[in-house]
């Protein structure tokens, strides 16, 4: 899974500058006891995390929280496929109408979108 620096120069994409490392440490702290799997820690939409990610990091730290779940799911979806299909995408394209998920697509490196 991606570790914390990635998802901080993700958030720092972004979000334009802020990287949220201490939000992504609290994420990911479980790791060092539980190892692969620390995501039944912190890693799940409940309404405990939420407080706490809110209280403490604000509705931009909710938002980046849920990226990090997001993309720690979509990084284990693609090792299983590997396995599964036994292909994998290197870039996925997904497309909001609004709220709303209009579009998802995958692609190879070399294909053209």
């Amino acid at each position: 899974m991606p570790d914390v620096d990635t998802h901080c120069r993700i958030s720092e994409q972004r979000t334009q500058g802020d990287d949220f490392r201490e939000l992504h440490e609290w994420i990911d702290a479980p790791q060092e006891h539980f190892g692969v799997n620390h995501r039944l820690e912190r890693h799940s939409l409940n309404n405990i995390y939420l407080k706490y990610v809110g209280d403490n990091f604000g509705k931009r730290g909710v938002i980046e929280w849920l990226f990090h779940i997001a993309i720690d799911n979509m990084e284990t979806a693609n090792k299983f496929a590997v396995k599964v299909y036994q292909k994998n995408y290197e870039e996925i394209r997904i497309v909001f109408s609004g709220k709303e998920l209009k579009l998802c697509r995958f692609f190879k490196k070399e294909e053209d979108y």
